[in-house]
């Protein structure tokens, strides 16, 4: 119902007094009803009117059975979720209206708030709470899903206090739908709904459901942080729907913490088996839980400036050709590999100039027999040689392998494996991976790499410094494990330079290869 339908519908109804209840004035519109501030013995509410051009549409006994649905939940004790009094149809001088009375909230939605405040990484972090306990309350206490959580549907009150609105399309999971046609037909909102959900293709089960619930919420944060709609530029409907299947928002703001931003990206996910996976409740309220981090002044200058660039250019990434076909999702795949290789290679030269070690070297890429070759995922495998002195705490080159695995929507994992080799297999780590592999395979069972990321990448700083903490965090490990190895050399050096003869003798530990495959 448009703004101007609903206008009309107030001259018709306003003043007139509904099942006891007076219609005092019109609040607001949606697609499908308009919605009034009334009142009834002293205590006001608001009355939401059905659109009759709809329900001719649609089917009186659709309504019906939508609104005694709505009805169903007026006991519910779920906070931060609209109370709902009654509802039903009823005549207005001759017409029937169908209708709902619930609380009147005093405020306004979530969208309007995102374009006029100031708000921080608090507030968002609270909508993120608030969001995922209701909808995870209306699972576990009535088996329903809401499947239309958008900024429009959420009201903030004067202390910002924020409520779910609008149970108009709610659905009674593993249910089939009222008629053959809403089985089949999209419902709710196309803008922030899931490529499963937007294709009718969603798993009609508690997880499926609990996919959507994720990606809507993810939706919600979206705006929060870059404060504009999800897929604002898409359109005509066409490019939003392209857009919807294939492409990942960029979302990134310096305002807000890396954990926030990658949660929001991973809730996101187009594979809802993958966002599951990616989202479970221990993450989310871990994420909820955190202190944002304050780095000194001149890292947060840097990183400031670095990430403006960065939006920059994600914006200019954005723009692609609208005609997707496999060469070309695989160009791009290709594409994001090598943008990657140069975030992780920065990675390891800004560590070099922390002087952690003295050079490095990077192999090309290879595959070892391991791997598992697919249509839709790249596989790269890469080893860092870490070139160091001995008063650095480096016996030897050590090494660093990094696999990178992509799919292609750029959902990316990245995993670490540190190696300290034999005296008698030492250059081959670099100049022979695969043989070396192979060699390391033969006397022990499982070379497993340790994963350090798993998720949609948005290539800012603020994922630089999350993958360079972990180098780090690996690196110090290796050294570590090679201090035995260096207080032999030094105190072999010590014995040399203190010995009254002109030749002493080493002797020389075989040391075996050690793996690092955990932090």
């Amino acid at each position: 119902m448009d703004k101007l339908k609903a206008e009309e519908l107030e001259k018709k109804v306003k003043g007139m007094v509904l099942e006891g209840y007076e219609i005092i004035k019109l609040l607001n519109n949606g697609k499908s009803a308009a919605v009034f501030r009334a009142k009834k013995n002293d205590r006001f509410t608001a009355l939401k009117i059905f659109d009759n051009e709809l329900v001719e549409r649609f089917g009186h006994e659709i309504q019906t059975k939508r609104i005694e649905q709505e009805i169903a939940l007026k006991n519910h004790s779920i906070e931060n979720l609209i109370k709902i009094h009654e509802g039903g149809k009823t005549e207005l001088k001759g017409e029937t209206y169908y209708y709902i009375i619930m609380d009147l909230i005093e405020g306004i939605n979530l969208k309007e708030f995102i374009s006029g405040e100031e708000y921080d990484e608090k507030f968002i972090k609270n909508v993120l709470f608030k969001l995922y306990q209701v909808t995870e309350k209306l699972i576990s206490n009535h088996n329903i899903v809401h499947r239309d959580i958008k900024p429009e549907n959420i009201m903030i009150d004067e202390k910002r206090n924020i409520t779910l609105m609008d149970l108009g399309v709610v659905k009674l999971i593993g249910a089939k739908s009222f008629s053959d046609y809403e089985e089949k037909q999209f419902v709710g909102t196309l803008r922030y709904a899931p490529p499963e959900f937007l294709l009718r293709e969603e798993n009609n089960t508690t997880e499926g459901w609990k996919a959507v619930n994720l990606y809507q919420i993810g939706a919600v944060l979206h705006d929060l942080i870059v404060k504009r709609e999800l897929f604002y530029d898409k359109t005509p409907y066409p490019n939003l729907v392209i857009a919807i299947k294939d492409d990942n928002p960029s979302i990134t703001n310096i305002k807000y913490s890396f954990d926030l931003l990658q949660l929001t990206r991973d809730l996101l996910t187009k594979d809802y088996k993958k966002r599951l996976l990616l989202c479970p409740e221990g993450r989310i309220l871990e994420v909820i839980m955190q202190e944002k981090s304050n780095p000194d002044e001149l890292n947060d200058g840097i990183e400031e400036i670095m990430k403006m660039r960065i939006g920059h250019q994600a914006k200019f990434d954005e723009i692609e050709k609208l005609q997707r076909n496999k060469d070309e999702i695989k160009k791009r795949q290709k594409e994001f590999a090598v943008k990657l290789n140069r975030y992780i290679d920065n990675v390891f030269d800004s560590i070099k100039q922390k002087k952690v070690f003295r050079d490095y070297s990077k192999s090309n890429s290879f595959l070892l027999d391991t791997d598992k070759s697919t249509t839709k995922e790249l596989v790269e495998n890469f080893i860092y040689e870490l070139k160091g002195e001995l008063k650095q705490g480096f016996p030897k080159n050590l090494y660093v392998f990094v696999r990178l695995i992509i799919d292609e929507s750029n959902y990316t994992e990245i995993e670490l494996l540190g190696i300290i080799p034999a005296i008698f297999n030492q250059n081959s780590v670099f100049s022979n991976p695969l043989a070396f592999f192979k060699e390391a395979q033969s006397s022990r069972k499982v070379i497993k790499p340790y994963n350090i990321f798993k998720g949609n990448v948005e290539l800012d700083m603020s994922f630089a410094s999350h993958v360079e903490t972990r180098v780090i965090r690996l690196i110090r490990n290796l050294l570590i494990k090679a201090e035995p190895e260096v207080k032999e050399e030094l105190e072999w050096r010590e014995q040399v330079t203190k010995s009254t003869q002109r030749i002493v003798s080493k002797m020389t530990l075989g040391h075996s290869i050690i793996f690092i495959d955990k932090e």
